[in-house]
């Protein structure tokens, strides 16, 4: 475990809770106050070290700690059910409890609102936890809540330390009552005392971080012993010009001299990272403002920079470009400092109107029946002979069947009857019925023939419509398959097409099996993933995949939130990542297989870079996922993955979309 700073800040966190942000903070308090006031436990304890002992000896070393307190801090349990607070042992419980025993100061910071834990739920040795005055930190407003903490910790830090600045002074007066006085021992008695005890102290704490103390203190413990004669004290204010010399200055320098977005369609969102590094020699004080944004279309969506950018340090400021109507937009990006010259980028950026849907086709009107106006009966002849009765259909109904239908009817005065178009001449019966095969409505013609003429009615006939098709399930069926292009960001990067097919459905849980199809063909890889929670899934050579059924068995809600989410190592070697995701709004999303309504889940993985500054521009520390889901295809329909290093360098940008649904 790495010694801490005696003046030092130790953050006391837990990793299922806040790991996210303990990493954030440490950058910021060490870049601030340096690092080597700044304790984090993320080294670990060295093997075979007594872990007890070695918390309680590093929180004893340290002037604060820092009790990072998220909304399951009090909550989170082992593997075996029990609450983790309530095991002796827990790494939590013993910093705490070693800070409070030792009066040390202890200051709870509460995340992004989570509650102060009530007296009564915390073990009888944190109790006193709650009488300290609590601050708050919040992931939206992180430049203000941090810069408050830090405020704070500057009060704590600047009380204790306020009798060391006048040590240096003493020499300088002195000279003159040196030789005759026994007061000459007397000045650098406060320093000598002071330094023998940090002399004391370097001997518990690493080379490094004795040798930190050394360089950083403003009067050497070995000026006041010397007694050299008169003659040779004269000459020492000679050695003051050094203080003429310049002042370490900041120098701003920007990696891209322009910002130019894409031209977009209206309803998305295009993104950009610009980076600045700080070259000089001292830290820079920075503020960034938006300018000339009158249609609020730039925003900044994540920013690294903060307040303070630290000599040879980098950061960024990632914008986001949300147009609300067609047209092109200017703004600039201003990053001043206070001292020396201030930064701008031009930003630009153009929207298109998006296409209009294609115009649904509109149904033709079924065209009305018309009945044929009935023959009127002919008149009767005159006499002297009567003639005979004309024939007459009393009734004439039809009965719809499961594959026609059935025409009853009833007549008189007939000697002929015939239904048309099917099924011809029938029997001369007065009442009967008969069975029509029908696959369609259809107007039939009943005609009635006899001695005294003819007549004829229509009637409307239709079988019964076939049984409803079954329900086309939400849930992923066995031998349906997904089939997706990927492309990456690099002109090396492979292309291929994939095909996802599932294998079984177990409950809420599937097995799929992913095989690549283009550009060569290889070994389908067998995989499953719950359907109903938040996972990572590896694909190997593939990389990760982000719940692909989200959509089919619990579909997201506009406030959705997940954090916590098991992921596995990356590549077989970059472990210890935290993920977290969250619902970021609808979008309409056209990809080959066509146009869809889908809610939109942002994914972010992090991780501390553990290679060194070699692997600075190749080691995986965050991966962020765009992940587009629609209910109607099942699996998501878009996924864009963007892996970066450690220097906010692009190692790779893949984009999935999907081409093809392939039903059972």
């Amino acid at each position: 475990m790495r010694a801490a700073s005696v003046d030092g800040i130790f953050i006391s966190y837990r990793r299922d809770d806040s790991a996210g942000y303990a990493g954030r903070l440490y950058d910021r308090l060490a870049g601030h106050f340096g690092p080597g006031r700044v304790f984090m436990d993320v080294e670990g304890i060295e093997p075979g070290t007594d872990f007890v002992d070695a918390i309680e000896n590093a929180v004893a070393s340290c002037r604060v700690l820092i009790v990072l307190i998220g909304d399951e801090w009090l909550s989170t349990t082992d593997a075996s059910g029990r609450r983790r607070l309530d095991d002796p042992h827990d790494f939590i419980r013993l910093e705490t409890r070693a800070a409070l025993a030792r009066d040390i100061r202890v200051v709870p910071v509460l995340l992004d609102r989570a509650p102060m834990p009530a007296y009564e739920a915390l073990p009888e040795d944190l109790r006193p936890l709650v009488r300290r005055q609590a601050v708050e930190l919040n992931h939206k407003q992180w430049e203000a809540t941090s810069g408050e903490l830090i405020r704070t910790l500057e009060k704590i830090l600047d009380t204790s330390d306020a009798p060391a600045p006048p040590a240096e002074p003493e020499p300088a007066a002195a000279p003159p009552i040196a030789p005759a006085s026994p007061a000459a021992p007397i000045s650098p008695t406060s320093p000598t005392r002071h330094w023998v005890r940090w002399g004391a102290l370097a001997a518990l704490i690493i080379a490094a971080a004795g040798t930190w103390f050394a360089l950083n203190r403003d009067a050497p413990p070995q000026a006041p012993p010397v007694t050299p004669p008169p003659a040779a004290e004269a000459p020492a204010p000679a050695e003051a010009p050094a203080t003429d010399a310049p002042a370490p200055v900041a120098h701003l320098v920007a990696e891209q001299k322009e910002a130019r977005f894409d031209a977009i369609s209206l309803g998305k969102t295009a993104t950009l990272e610009l980076k600045l590094r700080n070259t000089g020699q001292a830290p820079a004080a920075l503020k960034s403002t938006l300018t000339d944004n009158a249609h609020g279309s730039f925003r900044i969506i994540v920013d690294t920079c903060g307040d303070s950018l630290r000599a040879g340090g980098g950061c960024s400021y990632t914008l986001a470009f949300s147009p609300a109507e067609a047209g092109k937009y200017l703004a600039a990006l201003h990053v001043s400092q206070l001292a020396g010259e201030p930064l701008q980028w031009q930003l630009s950026g153009e929207a298109e109107a998006a296409a209009p849907p294609a115009p649904l086709p509109t149904p033709t009107p079924n065209a009305p029946v018309v009945e044929p106006i009935p023959t009127p009966p002919p008149a009767p002849k005159p006499p002297p002979a009567p003639a005979p009765a004309a024939p007459r259909i009393l009734s004439l109904d039809a009965r719809a069947e499961a594959d026609g239908a059935t025409i009853c009817y009833r007549v008189e005065n007939s000697t002929q009857l015939t239904l048309t178009p099917r099924p011809g001449t029938l029997p001369t019966t007065a009442r009967n019925c008969v069975k029509v095969p029908l696959s369609a409505p259809a107007t039939l013609t009943l005609t009635a023939t006899g001695p005294g003429g003819s007549t004829r009615q229509n009637v409307l006939a239709a079988p019964n419509p076939p049984p409803p098709a079954p329900a086309v399930s939400a849930h992923p069926q066995p031998g349906e398959a997904w089939i997706y292009r990927t492309r990456g960001k690099w002109p090396t990067s492979p292309a291929r097409t994939l095909q996802f097919t599932t294998d079984r459905i177990d409950g809420s849980t599937v097995y799929e099996n992913m095989s690549v199809i283009a550009p060569k063909p290889a070994r389908a890889v067998l995989r499953r993933s719950p359907g109903t929670q938040a996972t990572m899934v590896d694909w190997g050579d593939i990389g990760w995949e982000f719940s692909p059924w989200m959509a089919a068995f619990d579909p997201p809600t506009n406030s959705g939130r997940w954090h916590g989410i098991s992921t596995p190592t990356l590549e077989g070697r970059w472990g210890d990542w935290n993920t977290v995701a969250n619902v970021d709004g609808r979008a309409r999303v056209r990809v080959p297989a066509g146009s869809f309504d889908t809610v939109r889940i942002e994914v972010w993985s992090t991780r501390r870079a553990t290679g060194g500054s070699a692997m600075r521009d190749v080691e995986p520390v965050t991966v962020h996922f765009e992940v587009w889901y629609a209910p109607e295809a099942k699996r998501y329909v878009k996924m864009v993955r963007t892996i970066k290093a450690p220097s906010h360098a692009e190692i790779e940008k893949d984009v999935f979309e999907l081409i093809e649904i392939r039903a059972r």
